[in-house]
C-alpha cells in the first residue's frame, strides 16, 4: 500500500485487508504445526479451567446469553451461537489463565474454534486459519499501535483468522477490521481477573461479530462504511513496510515453566470434564488436522452433567394381576 492510501480515511484498514487477502500460506513444517497444536491444547485447557470461575458462571446465568445454537460453551452441555460462545469461552480462557500476558491469545483460539464449529469446518480448516493468522501477525504488527497491548493484536489476529474461515473479499476484510477497531481499547485492560476476563471476552466477541457482519454486507456497503466511518478511528500507525522488532506471536500460549503439557491439561480439564473424556480429548487435539467433524471434539468438551442419564424405568407385572408396577432400576 502507498502512503497516499494510508493517508485517506480507512487507509489503514484497506492496507491491512490487502496484506491479509494477499497472504499466501507457505508450506508449513512439522515444528510449526506442533507449536500450533500445543497452543490449541493449552488454550482449551485454560478455558476448561476457567469454566467454573464466578465471571463465567455469571455470564451463563445472564438472561439472553447462550440461548441456542451449534457452538458449545466449554465444560457445559449448553450450545449457542458462535458469537455468544466467543464471549463465554474467551472470558473463561482468560479467567483460567488468571489474566496472564498471553491470556488474550488463548481467548482468540477458543473463539476461532466456535466459528469453525458453527460453520461445519474440519479440524484442518481450524488449524489452517489459526496458523495463517499467526503467520500474518508479523506483517500486521508494524501497522498496529502497541497501546492496546496483546488484546489489540489478538483482536485483529482473530479478524484475520475469521476472514479466512469465512472467505471474505478484501473490501469485506477492511470493513471487518474497521468495525473491530471500534471495539479495540486504547490500552490493555487491567484490574481484577474477573473484570479483565470480561473485557477481553467482550472485545473478541465484537471482533467475531464484525467479521460476520462484514460477511452479511455487500461490497458496496462495505466501501461506503470505510469511507464514512473511518474518520471515527484514528489511524493505527503508518506503514513502515517492515515487521516490528518484537512481532506479535498469536501462538505464544505457554504452559507454566517445566510443566508437562499432558499433566497440565489433565489438571485443567479435570475441573469440569469426566475423567474418561480427558485423554481422548487430548489425543483429538494433538491430531486436530485429522479430525473431519469438530462435533467429535465438542462432545468431549461437554461437562460431567451432560453425560449423566436419568435412571431407567423398568415395568414389572405384579403376580396375579394385570396392573403394572413401576420401579426404578439403577444399573
Amino acid at each position: 500500500m502507498t502512503s497516499a492510501t494510508m493517508a485517506r480515511p480507512g487507509g489503514w484498514a484497506e492496507s491491512l485487508a490487502e496484506r491479509i487477502g494477499s497472504y499466501d500460506s507457505r508450506r508449513r513444517d512439522a515444528k510449526a504445526a506442533a507449536k500450533a497444536k500445543a497452543a490449541i491444547i493449552t488454550a482449551f485447557g485454560l478455558a476448561l479451567s476457567g469454566a467454573p470461575a464466578a465471571i463465567t458462571k455469571a455470564l451463563l446465568g445472564t438472561s439472553g446469553v447462550a440461548t441456542s445454537g451449534p457452538a458449545l460453551v466449554f465444560g457445559t452441555e449448553r450450545r449457542t451461537s458462535a458469537v455468544d460462545a466467543a464471549l463465554i469461552n474467551a472470558t473463561a480462557a482468560v479467567a483460567g489463565a488468571e489474566a496472564s500476558r498471553d491470556a488474550a491469545n488463548a481467548a482468540c483460539i477458543v473463539t476461532l474454534f466456535g466459528l469453525c464449529e458453527e460453520r461445519g469446518k474440519t479440524g484442518q480448516h481450524f488449524l489452517d486459519a489459526l496458523m495463517s493468522a499467526a503467520e500474518i501477525s508479523p506483517l500486521l504488527a508494524p501497522m498496529l499501535s502497541p497501546a492496546g497491548g496483546q488484546l489489540g493484536y489478538a483482536l485483529f489476529g482473530e479478524v484475520a483468522a475469521a476472514a479466512r474461515v469465512l472467505e471474505l473479499s478484501r473490501p469485506k476484510i477492511a470493513a471487518a477490521l474497521l468495525m473491530a477497531g471500534m471495539a479495540n481499547v486504547d490500552s490493555s485492560p487491567a484490574g481484577p481477573v474477573g473484570a479483565r476476563s470480561l473485557m477481553i471476552g467482550l472485545s473478541l466477541r465484537s471482533g467475531l461479530l464484525a467479521a460476520l457482519l462484514a460477511e452479511a454486507l455487500d461490497e458496496v456497503s462495505c466501501a461506503e462504511m470505510i469511507g464514512s466511518e473511518a474518520n471515527t478511528i484514528p489511524s493505527l500507525a503508518t506503514d513502515s513496510g517492515a515487521p516490528g522488532k518484537a512481532a506479535f506471536d498469536l501462538l505464544a500460549v505457554q504452559s507454566p515453566p517445566a510443566a508437562d503439557l499432558w499433566d497440565q491439561f489433565e489438571q485443567w480439564a479435570g475441573a469440569v470434564l469426566p475423567r474418561d473424556h480427558i485423554a481422548p480429548l487430548f489425543e483429538r487435539l494433538e491430531t486436530i488436522d485429522k479430525v473431519s467433524d469438530l462435533a467429535t471434539v465438542s462432545r468431549l468438551l461437554q461437562g460431567r452433567g451432560a453425560q449423566e442419564e436419568a435412571p431407567k424405568k423398568v415395568v414389572f407385572a405384579a403376580r396375579g394381576t394385570h396392573e403394572p408396577e413401576e420401579t426404578t432400576w439403577v444399573p
